[in-house]
């Protein structure tokens, strides 16, 4: 079989003069082994890493559950990386194989939910 795996993304911005649209993709992936699964983790204000259990991601799918706070993903300790703003603040992403995925709250924990799908 081929392209198990579908992903879509689109975006619009209205702000005053302001208008930018981003037309919605879809785009497909293979899936060699079908396996897939969800992991909710409450990250703190302390570095910490993200654990996926027995799972080993390639596709993720990152949502901020907090209403008020931003989390950071990082994808080695101390560094930049990806923010969630809060009320779903979310990202798509790949994650390579024998990566370490880091989180950390800015204020407060928030809940982080990680859906993935490996390659």
């Amino acid at each position: 079989m081929a392209e198990e795996i579908t992903i879509t993304a689109g975006a619009q911005v209205t702000n005053g003069l302001l208008k930018h649209y981003v037309a919605t993709v879809s785009k497909k992936f293979d899936q060699a082994t079908a396996r897939a699964g969800a992991v909710c983790q409450d990250v703190g204000t302390s570095e910490e890493t993200i654990a996926f259990g027995d799972g080993v991601p390639g596709y993720v799918i990152a949502t901020n559950l907090d209403t008020t706070n931003f989390v950071r993903l990082r994808f080695s300790t101390g560094a930049n990386g990806i923010r969630l703003l809060p009320d779903g603040g979310m990202a798509v992403f790949y994650l390579d194989s024998g990566v370490t995925l880091y989180g950390i709250a800015d204020t407060a924990t928030c809940k982080v939910k990680l859906d993935w799908f490996n390659s």
